[in-house]
């Protein structure tokens, strides 16, 4: 098919797909390539960690390397500091999102993602979803941040746009320097904090020790055995400049927020829409949980139901309709009986809604279900057609093979802890209960208008 004049294949088959993902090579594509309002806009600022990430060949891994052991690799580690900010987010939930009617649950569930990832990133949280305590310049960032993520949308369709420099653009370029300031700013206050704790406490062991400072406290991996936050791990390991730290906490604090609260948006939607999955999942949670936060991966793995509504909610409303590759090299894909000579630097698809929308293999495709990736369920699809609905593929919207988000595991560790909190506390229900919005693409696919959300406690 084409798409704004550029032809691409699109396939339903995952297994298809996997023949691609096997010929991405030693330095494979990422599709953030593809936001070439991003690219655009990191070329136009002189951005170069930016640049990086979007790369290919060993200036991407420059880029990657340093950070995917303190974000992708040992996410586990901030459970328990994302699981506090969740229960500060919920005991404010219903006071600000019904009683006070001071914030939109969208844009409740916005400002918790920003929250969550803040913390990771510098270990407090700015507590922008409570009014009483959240300062305009977060606020203005999550505000600025969602509007840029909009905007791209709006651009990426509409390429005319960027080549006459459209009122449109301009408020885009606006936004996207809001929040990179904002970014900059706040990991440049963060980093002069963290050297000036570290040149105090080297201070004390040089005099405690006599002049003689101790060889273990000058190694990183000691250092590393402390619970630090994201930014302040890199600022020790020294593998990653100053300048590099400000230039990308831009972009990781823009998707860290944006990609999380496209996803938790729709669970909540969904859980809404359905109140006797999310009975099932309360009951659940009360069962494993016990009233207690979520900070352990034991306990993820002893909540199948929680897994399985967020599971369903990305087959039923995937923020990202579509998984998309491209490569370096012309490639043969073959479907059914049909190849297709797809050319260097083409992009190829996966339709995210084909065969998870197929009643083909889905029964009752268009309701919620949780139950259909129970354990249990899954283990009695193998070996039939519908079993193709459990590919890694169809699991998440966060991309598969290297090139991989850096945040996914952050992200669904996210999103597993604040729904946990939330569904604990308040059952949650539609205002109004007559469906008045539809899916709407944009840089992802969002609900809209978004349906105003109630929250009661939980008895």
């Amino acid at each position: 098919m084409s798409i704004m004049g550029d032809d691409e294949l699109v396939i339903c088959d995952p297994r298809v797909f996997d023949t691609v993902l096997r010929k991405e090579g030693k330095w494979p594509i990422g599709a953030a390539a593809d936001v070439t309002t991003f690219n655009d806009y990191y070329k136009e600022t002189n951005n170069t960690m930016g640049l990086k990430g979007i790369s290919t060949g060993p200036t991407w891994k420059e880029w990657r390397q340093p950070l995917e052991k303190d974000m992708f690799v040992e996410w586990a580690m901030y459970l328990p500091d994302i699981a506090k900010t969740a229960s500060q987010i919920s005991q404010v939930a219903g006071y600000e999102v019904t009683e006070q009617k001071n914030i939109e649950f969208v844009d409740f569930i916005s400002r918790s993602s920003f929250d969550m990832f803040t913390t990771v990133m510098y270990g407090k949280s700015p507590q922008t979803t409570n009014s009483e305590v959240a300062t305009t310049k977060d606020i203005e960032f999550v505000i600025s941040t969602s509007q840029a993520f909009d905007l791209t949308g709006e651009v990426l369709t509409n390429p005319l746009e960027k080549v006459f420099d459209s009122d449109l653009y301009q408020k885009f370029k606006v936004k996207m320097d809001q929040s990179f300031t904002f970014g900059k700013q706040k990991t440049d206050e963060f980093v002069k904090e963290v050297e000036q704790k570290n040149a105090e406490a080297a201070a004390a062991i040089i005099v405690e020790g006599g002049g003689v400072e101790d060889e273990s406290s000058k190694c990183p991996v000691t250092a590393m055995k402390e619970h630090l936050p994201f930014v302040e791990r890199l600022v020790k390991r020294g593998k990653v400049s100053r300048e590099e730290l400000l230039d990308f906490s831009g972009p990781l604090l823009m998707a860290g927020v944006d990609t999380t609260s496209y996803v938790m948006s729709w669970i909540f939607l969904n859980l809404a829409s359905n109140p006797d999955k999310q009975r099932e999942l309360a009951d659940e949670l009360k069962s494993v949980l016990k009233g207690a936060d979520l900070t352990t991966v034991e306990q993820m793995d002893n909540l199948p139901y929680l897994k399985s509504c967020i599971r369903e909610s990305h087959r039923l409303t995937p923020s990202t309709p579509i998984s998309t590759k491209k490569l370096k090299d012309d490639i043969d894909v073959i479907v059914g009986n049909e190849a297709y000579r797809v050319p260097a630097g083409k992009r190829i698809s996966l339709n995210l809604r084909g065969f998870p929308m197929d009643p083909k293999y889905v029964d009752s495709p268009h309701q919620f279900m949780p139950e259909r990736f129970m354990p249990d369920a899954i283990e009695s699809r193998k070996g039939t057609p519908s079993e193709i609905i459990d590919h890694p593929s169809f699991a998440d919207p966060f991309g598969r093979g290297k090139r991989r988000c850096l945040g996914a595991n952050m992200a669904i560790a996210e999103i597993r802890v604040l729904v946990a909190r939330l569904i604990q506390d308040y059952d949650i229900s539609l205002i109004d209960d007559a469906k008045t919005w539809k899916p709407k693409q944009r840089l992802m696919l969002k609900a809209d208008p978004y349906p105003a959300m109630k929250l009661v406690p939980r008895v």
